[in-house]
């Protein structure tokens, strides 16, 4: 009876125990989500562990870094085009997007000979783009300044892109759409259906040879680092086209 009596009190002593601290548990995590902001981080920009310096990608985004196929090998540069297809999927409802008409499924997004590549930058909460609209720095290069002063005051609120080859291969690099992301999509406020704005650029380089194209981004508060082990501020696209064709003919003529 006496044993009957212990067990029966420890028993209820637990009870009482654990559900007093998974009222505790709960009074703290109602009280948690109750101050936390769906829509917005506790900490942003600087406070942040991603900081207020947004990170530069494109696509396609191989996962060896080097975007290399055949010309004639359709399926290999389908394989890339299907890849931006599935990404750009998302601007569908975009009328910006579907006013081009070049880097896109109409003309293959330029494969296989003269790939188109998408940049953008990452997403960071609350963080706006100062412009270069003028008073530029001695970096960037001229025929971005030049294209940048043939615009009208009111198209030079953008992040500029500027490409250019780590070593010259006679890569022909153009940019189909113009040279900026458009300001009016700054800052990014975590609305419902944003997507973040992409400009793509078209590579049309010697084949049988990796070419490597840094890509670059131009705000006053983007931090531009080109150090290879700490990079910021630009994104690298390695591309190599093979055309067997002309290795077979150099070689026959030998």
């Amino acid at each position: 009876m006496t044993f009957f009596k212990s067990t029966t009190i420890a028993i209820t002593f637990y009870l009482v125990f654990y559900a007093v601290l998974a009222l505790m548990f709960a009074i703290c995590m109602g009280g948690l989500f109750y101050i936390l902001d769906y829509r917005k981080p506790t900490y942003i920009l600087d406070s942040s562990l991603i900081g207020a310096n947004p990170g530069v990608s494109s696509r396609p985004q191989p996962l060896d870094g080097v975007v290399n196929y055949s010309v004639d090998n359709s399926t290999a540069y389908d394989t890339y085009a299907q890849e931006i297809q599935q990404f750009i999927d998302a601007y569908a409802n975009e009328t910006w997007f579907n006013s081009r008409n070049e880097c896109t499924s109409e003309d293959n997004f330029g494969y296989p000979d003269s790939p188109c590549f998408f940049i953008k930058l990452n997403k960071i909460y609350g963080w706006k783009p100062e412009m270069y609209d003028s008073d530029f720095p001695k970096d960037m290069s001229s025929d971005l300044i030049e294209y940048i002063n043939s615009l009208q005051d009111v198209e030079r609120q953008q992040i500029w892109i500027s490409c250019w080859e780590e070593h010259s291969n006679a890569t022909t690099i153009e940019y189909p759409w113009g040279r900026g992301l458009p300001g009016r999509f700054y800052p990014y406020l975590n609305e419902m259906g944003y997507i973040s704005p992409v400009l793509p650029i078209r590579l049309t380089p010697p084949t049988n040879t990796l070419s490597i194209i840094r890509c670059r981004a131009w705000a006053k508060n983007i931090v531009y680092n080109k150090s290879l082990k700490e990079p910021s501020g630009y994104v690298r696209i390695q591309l190599q086209i093979d055309d067997n064709t002309s290795v077979n003919a150099t070689e026959a003529s030998l």
